[in-house]
């Protein structure tokens, strides 16, 4: 059995559980529920079979279940009704982000606080100013704490935590935690004594401004996206970080593609990054695959071509030095990844044959690494079928891509298939074809 670190993280996220409750309940030492998220030894057969039954499982009834006994505390046992607050799990559909609803502010070390108004909250990270009911819950919850580089170092791994769930999991179910973590790092850096200490919350701070911007990209909220790039700029720029101050672009011309199929957009907030100074190469080699994509969606082949091939060259410089990137695309730079880049210009250049030669031998290894990049994969390679004029098969692995999305709330998947229904209507009298566009029009 292949075991996903992510699923005891998924778990203990949607629960809302600190590591040492999460751990207490599972009968574990949080030293090893840690470890087990890090992805460093996998938890028990007998518990890896458990968390994948519950996490997998088609019925809802078991899910709840299997939640249940995890998170049931000493009201539940003695048959009261639990007063927490439900968790996001238990929605059907997500909030918005600029809904007034009340996540719970979580501190990693400290447990469970008071409710924060979403909307007091947004409001006073947009204008850099904290105040009323919502300063108060984060002072409560503080607890008058002094920030220490410890502390950073945690919430730095709960980030880490937090991508390796959005890998197999809807990014719905982590929005309102990641977005309770902003505040608690926002509340750190304006108490943090030192300089030193204060940077570096304040760039962490922008980090996960910049994860939320996709999760709510992914989860096809454009407001929230937009309003999370936004604060993710303004707190680089505070900290004088050039490379998320440049990666802020090259997530805007992300968005161009996602949300408008916006090729001459997409290319132009891409091309920024090529002329800020102290962009580094990694960065820019992004900015370059997505000018890459922009052109193939104007269908000009020769300039795709160029593009990607500077952001070959970039990359490639990228993978030459020592430390690892914490923006954007976190797949080693390789062959296959670049081979990947050029699937995706061919895809939307119109292409078939190419696509599916170097997308087919790679759906396995893809998939072992993210559930998420392999749905994305599946749906362009399905797209590729449609090109090369073969809808049986493009219709198979449509269905199954889409499937997929529905579990894991992937806008992206969605629309690299809705971008082949103008040629999949060349055989509109196909079964299988009308489901796909039933599918794909009803959502």
């Amino acid at each position: 059995m292949e075991w996903d670190p992510g699923h005891i993280w998924a778990l203990r996220a949607a629960l809302r559980l600190p590591q040492e409750k999460f751990a207490h309940r599972l009968g574990a030492a949080a030293k090893t529920v840690r470890n087990w998220e890090r992805g460093r030894h996998p938890p028990s057969l007998a518990l890896q079979r458990a968390l994948d039954e519950a996490w997998e499982s088609t019925s809802p009834d078991q899910k709840k279940r299997f939640f249940a006994c995890l998170a049931r505390d000493d009201e539940v046992r003695e048959g009261r009704p639990a007063s927490r607050k439900p968790s996001q799990l238990d929605r059907e559909s997500s909030d918005t982000e600029l809904q007034d609803s009340m996540p719970f502010v979580h501190i990693p070390w400290k447990g469970f606080a008071a409710p924060v108004s979403r909307r007091d909250l947004l409001a006073g990270l947009s204008i850099g100013v904290l105040g009323g009911p919502v300063l108060g819950a984060l002072e409560r919850a503080l607890g008058g704490v002094t920030p220490t580089h410890e502390m950073l170092l945690e919430l730095e791994h709960a980030l880490d935590g937090f991508h390796i769930a959005a890998r197999a999991i809807t990014p719905a179910r982590l929005i309102d935690d990641v977005t309770m973590q902003v505040a608690v790092v926002d509340a750190l850096r304006r108490s943090a004594a030192d300089d030193e200490l204060r940077h570096g919350f304040t760039v962490l701070q922008s980090r996960y401004a910049e994860s939320l911007s996709w999760m709510h990209e992914e989860a096809g909220d454009v407001t929230g996206a937009v309003y999370w790039t936004d604060r993710a700029a303004h707190w680089a720029q505070a900290a004088n970080w050039i490379p998320m101050v440049a990666y802020v672009f090259v997530r805007r011309s992300m968005m161009a593609i996602t949300f408008a199929d916006d090729g001459r957009r997409a290319v132009e907030n891409a091309q920024y990054v090529l002329h800020i100074p102290g962009a580094p190469a990694y960065v820019r080699g992004l900015a370059a695959k997505q000018m890459s994509f922009g052109y193939a969606l104007l269908s000009s082949a020769d300039d795709s071509a160029r593009a990607l091939d500077l952001a070959t060259r970039l990359l490639g410089q990228w993978s030459q030095e020592d430390e690892s990137p914490v923006l954007g695309q976190r797949s080693v730079v390789n062959d296959d990844l670049l081979a990947i880049f050029q699937a995706t210009c061919d895809v939307y250049l119109g292409h078939g044959d190419s696509v599916i030669r170097v997308l087919e031998p790679r759906l396995g290894s893809i998939g072992k690494g993210s559930r998420r990049t392999s749905t994305i994969t599946r749906a362009k390679l399905a797209h590729g079928y449609v090109n090369a004029g073969l809808p049986g098969k493009a219709c198979s692995l449509a269905l199954e891509a889409l499937d997929a999305a529905d579990a894991i709330g992937s806008l992206s998947a969605r629309n690299e298939l809705r971008r082949a229904l103008p040629r999949l209507a060349h055989w509109s009298d196909r079964s299988d074809v009308k489901e796909v566009q039933h599918r794909l029009l009803a959502s």
